[in-house]
């Protein structure tokens, strides 16, 4: 009898050792709810959302209804009555080509040789003063479209290109810069063959000159003729 009660406890440490292990391997899944912070924050987020959209939509529908409205700025007012012109400052060697007579378009094109001053600033208005003031400029003749090119080329207006060119080359660019240019200023109805010769004297000197800028004269910055 004692046997068989020994056997029967041993029997049942046996059983509860297994099921104490087989317990521990057990997977228990735990049923997880929203929490109020949570839904709290997705209904904020929401109701933002539909407040957007809603007025978007209502801008629309007003802008189809009454048109695009005008959108008044207030901007700063000058107290001065009338602009003032600023005098533009010569940087490198100008060939400016104009009118004989300014008020009449039909007659002949007069080239003025402007050149900077390497002493203080020069205004174009004052540089063209001093070209009249030094024969720096030669008119045209009326039929030099119909000349040759060894005619064009010895014209008197044509000398005193390649001869400003040449003596301001010799004088400010001594090698080749990308900073070295020269200026063109035109009338619009200025002949092509003229500013292809100058064109065609820069491009004796290379990289030199490797900068040539063209302007057009309008009526305000063609002041006066001879």
């Amino acid at each position: 009898m004692g046997r068989t009660v020994r056997l029967c406890y041993r029997e049942n440490l046996n059983q509860g050792f297994a099921h104490r292990i087989a317990m521990a391997f057990v997977k228990y899944d735990e049923k997880k709810g929203i929490s109020l912070p949570g839904l709290i924050d997705i209904i904020f987020l929401l109701l933002i959302f539909a407040l957007v959209t809603l007025s978007v939509s209502q801008a629309k529908v007003e802008t189809q209804r009454g048109g695009d409205k005008e959108v008044e700025f207030d901007l700063p007012e000058t107290k001065m009555s009338e602009t003032e012109e600023v005098e533009e400052v010569l940087q490198t060697l100008l060939l400016q080509i104009e009118h004989l007579d300014n008020r009449d378009t039909q007659s002949p094109k007069v080239v003025f040789v402007l050149r900077p001053s390497l002493k203080d600033s020069v205004t174009l208005q004052k540089a063209k003063s001093s070209a009249m003031r030094d024969s720096l400029f030669a008119v045209f003749p009326s039929d030099f479209i119909r000349m040759d090119d060894r005619e064009f080329s010895q014209a008197p207006p044509c000398t005193l290109i390649s001869w400003a060119i040449h003596n301001y080359k010799n004088e400010n660019f001594f090698e080749p810069n990308n900073t070295n240019s020269i200026e063109i200023r035109a009338v619009k109805d200025t002949e092509f063959r003229i500013i292809n010769f100058i064109l065609e004297r820069c491009s004796v000197y290379g990289d030199t000159i490797p900068r040539i800028v063209f302007r057009t004269l309008t009526g305000k910055e063609v002041r006066s003729g001879l």
